[in-house]
């Protein structure tokens, strides 16, 4: 593999400088298991476009394979990574497998001294990379238990778990990105795996501007932003806004992700009182707009990794209403205010005292969520963990008290 050109430069002086390898070689890594960068939407996405352009800026020679149907024809450079297109199957169930199918055995000729795998459902593969590229270390990445997702079905469920079993027992590093998940493979595998959380950057104050056509009012709203699937318990914040004895509105920033009838019932939930809007898929300048003009971030969902979207609430500086999950305490800690997950009344109630909420306590909580998130939370910090896992250096990411 050639030596790839440097990508967007970090900082002069970063908080979490780069390690250089003892012996000036950096290992050569090929990534798959996404759909690929840059990043358009998708958690995991996100998450390797912020780490692998801080390695490849630092000399990382990196590799991502990348969906044809996601990335644009032509892009084989992104700012320092060489992107290598792959067609995969259209289907919820076929896309991510046969992808992965593909990259696996396009590998086989590239000298990569790390193979690294993103997801359980992808893990399956790791077998098959164990063999077929006997000298390279695997890696992999777990952002959430996969198989609990309600928008797979018995069977598919079992296939992503036995891709869980794969990552515990053929992977020679796993890299998990929260306490929650480093706790859940030690006790059911009994392994132990390095833990690297997903990082954030400070969300840019924007108005309103075109967003405002849907009938939003800046500090109007509370926000949610991700995709439309069962495990979010969207119906949860759709039925306690409607519920709820204020003004408040809510805004849904997502896509489908495959889940059409569950979308329709959103729709059909939120009705025509126009208390709930459902903004479809935002990104960008349009996405920030939205976060720097919310009066709270909201989340009801019963399963995560390690929420990126709540993170971004919070760089934003929101004050955030979440459900009473493991891994939203281990964002927010004592920033954040909670509700059990399915208790709609109350959730109804955080959303009322969020409205009636005096605006000088409303920024007092939002600050305290910002300095968490930046201070916690960094991907510079992320990068340079994962950088010192690749050359062999240990995994001393501390998780933020």
């Amino acid at each position: 593999m050639p030596t790839l050109p440097s990508g967007t430069p970090l900082a002069a002086e970063p908080a979490w400088p780069m390690p250089v390898p003892p012996d000036g070689r950096y290992p050569r890594v090929a990534v798959l298991g996404l759909r690929g960068v840059p990043a358009t939407w998708g958690g995991v996405e996100r998450q390797c476009e912020e780490l692998y352009t801080r390695l490849a800026a630092a000399g990382f020679p990196i590799m991502i394979y990348c969906r044809a149907s996601y990335v644009p024809r032509g892009l084989t450079i992104y700012r320092g990574l060489r992107l290598v297109r792959l067609p995969a199957l259209a289907g919820k169930h076929t896309e991510a497998f046969f992808h992965t199918l593909l990259a696996c055995l396009h590998v086989v000729g590239q000298a990569c001294d790390i193979v690294h795998v993103y997801s359980q459902g992808p893990a399956l593969f790791l077998p098959l990379l164990r063999l077929v590229t006997p000298r390279a270390r695997l890696f992999f990445t777990c952002g959430g238990l996969d198989w609990q997702r309600d928008k797979w079905s018995g069977q598919a469920s079992r296939i992503i778990r036995l891709g869980e079993w794969c990552s515990a027992r053929f992977a020679d590093t796993r890299i998990m990105v929260s306490q929650a998940l480093v706790d859940s493979y030690r006790e059911r595998y009994g392994v132990e795996s390095c833990y690297i959380p997903n990082g954030v950057t400070p969300q840019p104050q924007r108005p309103l501007g075109n967003l405002a056509e849907l009938g939003l009012m800046p500090r109007g709203y509370a926000l949610f932003v991700g995709r439309l699937v069962p495990e979010k318990r969207i119906e949860d914040l759709i039925a306690a806004t409607l519920a709820a004895r204020c003004d408040l509105k809510l805004v849904i920033a997502g896509g489908t992700a495959g889940c059409e009838d569950y979308a329709a019932s959103l729709r059909a939930a939120a009705g025509t009182s126009g208390r709930v809007v459902l903004a479809d898929y935002r990104f960008g300048d349009e996405l920030a707009a939205l976060f720097a003009n919310a009066r709270l971030y909201v989340t009801a969902s019963g399963l995560e990794g390690l929420p990126l979207s709540l993170l971004e609430g919070m760089a934003a500086g929101l004050p955030c209403l979440a459900s009473d999950i493991a891994p939203h305490r281990e964002v927010l800690a004592e920033t954040g205010r909670y509700f059990p997950v399915g208790d709609r009344e109350a959730l109804a109630a955080g959303l009322e005292a969020a409205a009636a909420e005096a605006e000088a306590l409303l920024a007092a909580r939002g600050t305290a969520c910002r300095d968490r998130a930046l201070t916690g939370f960094g991907w510079d910090k992320a990068a340079a963990s994962l950088a010192r896992a690749y050359l062999g250096l240990g995994c001393d990411h501390e998780a933020p008290a």
